[in-house]
């Protein structure tokens, strides 16, 4: 009972392991600025094929879906990176002026900002769990977005722990975050892919 949980334990620490330094890898072949959205991308679809099942992950196979999708979601990706940088520069500009009414503004950038963000990631989880286009993954990452505060919160506050925790050990970075934000991610939108199975079925 106990060999099984250590070995499962294992196993998905190496799964989480493997599929950060694939992401890593990738980033670099695409030169990091082109890199960081197909290889998300890339191992997001390796984690739904595979699931932790270690033996089939395949750099070849990781290769193979970074190259296929390399161009395709590099434009989905700046898209939304895009709306956030325009965002981030708005909110450093509101902090210069001091006017009360100011506080709202702030706060509608920021809800933009966390709309924008989390909205890309359910984007990107979307349209590698099913076969729809841009457009129609957007609106169903929006729908994911509104359908339950709760469990919106608890993504963000996860979100805020994973990154906290990575500047305090940096070496999490290198090993360890990106695979955990993919397996977190997908397991956060587990009950939404559910919905929209029983929705396809009828």
């Amino acid at each position: 009972m106990i060999g099984q949980a250590t070995q499962s334990v294992f196993t998905k620490v190496y799964v989480i392991f493997l599929m950060t330094i694939y992401f890593w890898f990738y980033v670099l072949c695409g030169l990091v600025i082109f890199g960081i959205g197909p290889a998300f991308h890339t191992i997001t679809e390796l984690f739904m094929d595979n699931q932790w099942h270690s033996q089939n992950y395949q750099f070849k196979k990781g290769w193979q879906l970074f190259k296929k999708d390399f161009w395709r979601v590099n434009r989905n990706a700046w898209v939304f990176l895009g709306i956030m940088l325009v965002l981030i520069y708005n909110l450093m500009l509101s902090t210069k002026l001091n006017y009360g009414w100011m506080l709202m503004i702030q706060f509608i950038i920021i809800f933009a900002l966390a709309l924008t963000f989390c909205v890309s990631i359910f984007t990107l989880l979307i349209r590698t769990h099913y076969d729809v286009g841009f457009k129609d993954a957007i609106k169903l990452a929006i729908a994911q977005f509104f359908s339950s505060f709760y469990q919106l919160l608890f993504f963000i506050g996860v979100t805020v722990v994973i990154v906290g925790a990575s500047v305090k050990w940096p070496g999490l970075i290198l090993f360890f975050t990106p695979g955990t934000y993919v397996v977190l991610a997908n397991w956060f939108s587990r009950r939404w892919y559910q919905k929209i199975d029983r929705l396809l079925a009828h």
